[in-house]
């Protein structure tokens, strides 16, 4: 397809609707319309310099095409991804040597380099931050009809924030269900910038994700982001959350808020800006270690082994179609996370793999979320084969996967191949 450098900002895509048809399929999919931007056919490749776009392009699942990332683009399960340089100033002849098809840039991108890569026929598309509760989800509809189509890629960016919410939902009550105390603490959020102490106020995403500790933000009814020390000193939160070292400073440093409960009796923990803004799995371990700190008792029962890495989408990154790079700037075969991250997906594809086995001429929903799988790994080549029916289509891309992934070729998709296959260790195709 045709490309060109383009910026979105996607706080101007809020008038979107995030409403999708379930109707169509296939070529229906194509082209996509985000903003100004026309995509005419389906990204296979691409390039992600965003931390935050990182996070929520991996919980949708589709960092499966990711084949560079940005060094600030240092999420643990994205770490087997090569890397092309900073965010601003990426390697732009590594990027080209990866078949690139989009970079999704956050809003430092050197200008020169939007240039270059325009030069090389690279659609460069720039994330913005979101906001709120509202663009967050607009960010994953937009991104999943971006990566997947105005169909299917837009059900999978909305049915993936619904499953965001729902885990932080499940923290929340977790903490209310477990934690056997009637009283409702207060929290807050402070950060230092521009010489100034400031605070995470109502109505933002952070706001949302101190919500689901279960407490309430001390700024809940403030708009104004600078601190008035006097209205912290009424609050007196429970427990104050920090950005660095230089907002603690700045926090002891003043003759009220050194005073306050939370300070003196230790009740502080750092959360880096990049923990409180990163909006996918990050989202989940930082709601999980805040929650933590404050419930010292839920260290086990809401573990984020147990309840956020149900959704992790993990990545299977793979040297571009065609490339002659060597292992030492792209693996040539499909690399996966280390053992210590692999996870079940299970729960994201919505399939309960207890006991299931699926076979030749079987026709069911399990059977098309199968395909979906084996489409997303690349051993079935044409999304219109995603149709519910396991046919030769079907029974070959089992065979083909059950080869690569160590398992007896028998193209019949017993129990052990569908746990396998829906684990985040799962050997792409290519």
């Amino acid at each position: 397809m045709r490309k060109r450098i383009v910026s979105i900002a996607l706080a101007f895509v809020l008038a979107l609707s995030v409403a999708v048809t379930f109707s169509g399929c296939g070529n229906d999919d194509y082209p996509v319309e985000v903003a100004n931007i026309t995509i005419e056919s389906e990204p296979k490749n691409i390039v992600v310099l965003d931390a935050s776009t990182a996070d929520i392009i991996s919980y949708i699942g589709y960092d499966i095409k990711m084949v560079g990332r940005s060094d600030e683009v240092n999420q643990e399960w994205l770490s087997v991804v090569p890397s092309v340089g900073s965010q601003t100033a990426p390697d732009v002849n590594k990027i080209k040597t990866y078949e690139t098809d989009i970079v999704f840039a956050g809003e430092n991108l050197d200008k020169s380099v939007k240039e270059s890569l325009e030069k090389e026929n690279i659609q460069v598309i720039t994330m913005s931050q979101a906001k709120t509760p509202k663009s967050l989800e607009t960010n994953y509809v937009t991104l999943g009809k971006i990566l997947g189509g105005k169909v299917t890629g837009a059900n999978k960016g909305a049915a993936s924030y619904d499953d965001l919410i729902s885990n932080m939902e499940n923290v929340k009550s977790s903490v209310k269900t477990q934690v056997n105390s009637d009283i409702l603490y207060t929290v807050c959020y402070l950060y230092y910038e521009n010489n100034n102490l400031k605070l995470m106020t109502s109505g933002t995403y952070g706001d949302m994700l101190l919500g689901y500790t279960g407490a309430v933000n001390a700024a809940v009814n403030i708009d104004e982001n600078k601190v008035d020390v006097n209205t912290l000193k009424v609050a007196n939160p429970n427990f104050i959350f920090y950005a660095d070292e230089a907002t603690l400073n700045a926090i002891k440093a003043d003759a009220v808020l050194r005073k306050l409960t939370a300070v003196t009796s230790g009740k502080t923990l750092m959360v880096t800006a990049d923990d409180m803004n990163r909006q996918g799995k990050s989202a989940l371990d930082t709601l999980q270690k805040m929650v933590e700190f404050m419930y010292p008792s839920l260290k086990k029962s809401t573990s984020t082994k147990d309840e956020a890495s149900k959704t992790t989408a993990t990545v299977a990154a793979t040297t571009p179609a065609n490339s002659n790079q060597t292992a030492t700037t792209a693996p040539a075969n499909a690399a996966t996370t280390p053992s210590s991250t692999t996870t079940s997906l299970a729960d994201k594809y919505k399939i309960k793999l207890d006991k299931l086995s699926l076979k030749y001429e079987d026709e069911n929903d399990n059977v098309k979320i199968m395909q979906q799988r084996l489409y997303d790994l690349g051993y079935v080549d044409d999304e219109e084969n995603i149709t519910g029916y396991y046919g030769d289509i079907s029974k070959e891309a089992v065979e083909n996967f059950q080869t690569k992934n160590g398992i007896e070729a028998t193209g019949e998709a017993d129990n052990a191949t569908l746990v396998k296959m829906f684990d985040s260790s799962a050997v792409k195709n290519g």
